[in-house]
């Protein structure tokens, strides 16, 4: 059973096109009956099942868990006050959320690549003032143009580090996400559990820790946000890949 990180893992960081071994690695568990589930920390695009089936990715039906899907289940539509990239603003207003800065009932923050000194300021008033704050992930960093980013994880250490307060977490690595996916697993295999599960993705502290203390079996691809493991403890890791292309041939010879 598997549960499979999307960025840097099946598609490039660099340009968005399918890494090597990725499709096969989904046409191999769709055509053994492998139980398994996407997991993106995607904040774009709602559509972003589809356009990774168009890409070639043949995902099965109710396989698939991003940030959007647990904040529709925890959060009615209300005012909120949303960092991140437009499609993220775009997506939540799509979802019958309003923005609204001056009054909001939430305050959402997602992946961003421009954000400003002005916005933490202003995250910080807000959370003075005792609006409820909601990470849509804590990726530790992401990449984009071949830079690395803090990722919502460091935006919100950072925060922390400014000011006390509590946030909900709705994407990777909370345990919300985690308890999802797996009842999406156990549609498709009943007795699953975190214990049965091998973890693939490419951000050893935004996916791969969390999976651990759960007691996921660990592994780390080298395809994305890392190339090699200086600097990481790999004893929490089960395996450690060049890319998915290398763990679809030792799978095979499982079978």
């Amino acid at each position: 059973m598997f549960f499979l990180d999307v960025q840097g893992t099946l598609i490039s960081d660099a340009d968005k096109s399918l890494i090597f071994g990725a499709k096969e690695l989904i046409d191999f568990l769709n055509t053994n009956n492998l139980a398994y589930v996407i997991i993106t920390n995607n904040t774009k695009k709602l559509d972003f099942l589809e356009i990774l089936r168009q890409k070639g990715l043949n995902i099965k039906d109710n396989a698939y868990l991003d940030p959007f899907c647990i904040l529709k289940t925890l959060f009615k539509p209300c005012k909120v006050a949303a960092f991140g990239a437009n499609e993220f603003l775009q997506s939540l207003e799509m979802l019958g959320f309003k923005l609204d800065f001056k009054n909001p009932e939430l305050v959402l923050i997602a992946s961003f690549d421009d954000f400003k000194f002005n916005d933490f300021a202003s995250i910080i008033e807000m959370i003075k003032n005792g609006v409820k704050v909601v990470a849509m992930h804590e990726s530790s960093i992401y990449k984009k143009d071949n830079k690395s980013y803090p990722g919502v994880g460091s935006i919100m250490a950072m925060l922390k580090n400014a000011i006390h307060f509590e946030y909900d977490v709705v994407g990777k690595p909370s345990v919300i996400f985690y308890n999802e996916a797996l009842k999406l697993l156990k549609m498709q295999n009943q007795n699953a559990r975190f214990e049965d599960i091998k973890i693939i993705s490419d951000d050893f502290k935004g996916d791969l820790l969390k999976a651990k203390e759960l007691n996921m079996k660990t592994y780390l691809v080298l395809s994305g946000k890392l190339n090699n493991t200086k600097g990481i403890d790999t004893s929490v890791l089960d395996g450690v890949y060049p890319s998915v292309f290398e763990i679809l041939k030792e799978e095979q010879c499982l079978i």
